[in-house]
């Protein structure tokens, strides 16, 4: 009688657990707040942030990608239309940011940048106040709010990575890639940041090479600076991203069995099935931590400035 009560206890534990993780893997009660950066351009980190963000909504996820390339936005030009609002017209308070949300393929929404303004690139607290205020509006409406980064280091880079819940690192086999996302990974690390950071290695030729390099990088990252970087994954050197760039469409809708989207739907599966899931923020949490990250770093610029005088 004993053996058969412990087996009934082991068996509701069991049953227990598993709905527990039904429950954090489907919770929606705030959305999943991610950075997509890198520590210089020309890895192909807007290309993937967009592919991503549509095989995650081939997997029932509501997902709205900000498009925070600030100055030198593009996911609009990938996609090969012209918004009619962007962020600078929320910048000179012409429309609300939620007036700016543009649909995209297969589902998602998009909030675009502006490019060739060089003046969203130096936005300054009053101003990037207003796309802040925005944020707020928009609580509860997706399940992913994907930002797309500028490139490097600069405090609009750095605030809206220290802002999210997660940041994927996207970077490439070549060695000044790979440079350049250390000093990201470095610069995160120490302005003091929460954030959860995974590795990608994006345009692989050869991938147990590229293996290699995403591990020592990131056990690079664990020995010299004491924090932990995942590495969640590679994407395939494939011609059909090109030929997709030059046709304005996602390779994810043009060549859905090409290796690329192959490696993409891989990362996704990945961010969806870990269980439990990082915590989920939302864009209530996302808007205090960039707002006090932001004004952290303009502080920390003029006090730097100051002292150069």
């Amino acid at each position: 009688m004993a053996k058969q009560a412990d087996l009934l206890r082991q068996w509701i534990e069991e049953k227990t657990g598993e709905a527990t993780r039904d429950v954090l893997k489907n919770r929606i009660e705030g959305s999943r707040v991610m950075a997509v950066t890198s520590g210089k351009g020309g890895v192909g980190k807007s290309n993937l942030t967009l592919n991503l963000a549509m095989a995650l909504a081939d997997r029932q996820q509501r997902v709205v990608v900000l498009d925070a390339d600030l100055g030198l936005a593009n996911i609009n030009i990938m996609l090969g239309y012209e918004p009619q609002y962007t962020l600078w017209d929320v910048v000179q308070e012409k429309v609300p940011l939620r007036h700016t949300i543009q649909p995209g393929p297969h589902g998602i929404r998009i909030i675009p940048g502006g490019s060739g303004i060089a003046q969203l690139a130096a936005l300054q607290s009053v101003e990037i106040s207003r796309i802040i205020e925005g944020f707020q509006e928009l609580e509860g409406e997706c399940d992913w709010l994907m930002i797309d980064t500028g490139a490097g280091i600069s405090a609009n880079v750095l605030s809206f990575v220290l802002a999210a819940d997660e940041a994927l690192v996207v970077t490439n086999p070549e060695p000044t890639a790979l440079a350049d996302a250390y000093g990201l990974i470095k610069a995160v690390w120490e302005s003091s940041g929460s954030v959860s950071l995974k590795l990608v290695m994006n345009r692989v030729v050869q991938k147990e090479s590229a293996l290699q390099m995403g591990e020592r990088l990131t056990t690079l990252s664990q020995r010299v600076l004491g924090r932990p970087v995942e590495f969640l994954g590679m994407v395939s050197e494939d011609g059909n991203v090109a030929r997709a760039v030059l046709r304005q469409e996602p390779f994810w809708s043009l060549y859905p069995r090409t290796a690329a989207s192959q490696d993409v739907g891989a990362i996704a599966d990945r961010l969806l099935d870990r269980i439990p899931p990082p915590k989920r923020g939302g864009w209530g949490a996302f808007v205090r931590r960039l707002t006090h990250t932001w004004s952290a770093l303009e502080d920390s610029g003029d006090s730097q400035k100051k002292g150069s005088v």
